[in-house]
């Protein structure tokens, strides 16, 4: 599998818990709009990309957003008032949901590598924050 061509940050950080008003706030807002660059079956798809894979469409995808921001499972790194990164658990996979337009607070995602120290983590976390 090609490299990926840009590595994850080691600078990923979750953001404190948020109040249920913030929290109701950012997910009534946010969007999810899926990236070719993740699925594998569209024109635009780069294989140094991560795979989406099939069972997560467009209505699953959303949801998890929302599950994740509505959990604060979001990094602290804010974009005009965006959580910079969303992350959810689906299946014992982490996905991760990027800040890719902050101005109408659109999110693409994908799913974190096996092995990455942090998705570890984050799973414990996922189940930890009700």
């Amino acid at each position: 599998m090609p490299r990926r061509r840009t590595p994850h940050r080691s600078r990923r950080d979750l953001a404190k818990v948020g109040s249920p008003e913030e929290l109701d706030a950012l997910a009534s807002k946010a969007r999810y709009r899926p990236s070719t660059y993740h699925q594998e079956n569209i024109t635009g798809w780069r294989p140094d990309k991560s795979k989406c894979p099939a069972a997560i469409d467009a209505t699953v995808a959303k949801a998890l957003l929302l599950a994740g921001i509505r959990k604060s499972m979001f990094s602290s790194q804010r974009r005009q008032g965006w959580p910079r990164a969303v992350w959810a658990v689906c299946g014992g996979v982490v996905y991760e949901a990027r800040l890719a337009n902050d101005v109408q607070g659109e999110y693409h995602g994908y799913p974190l590598p096996d092995g990455d120290p942090f998705a570890a983590y984050l799973a414990s976390q996922w189940s930890d924050r009700s």
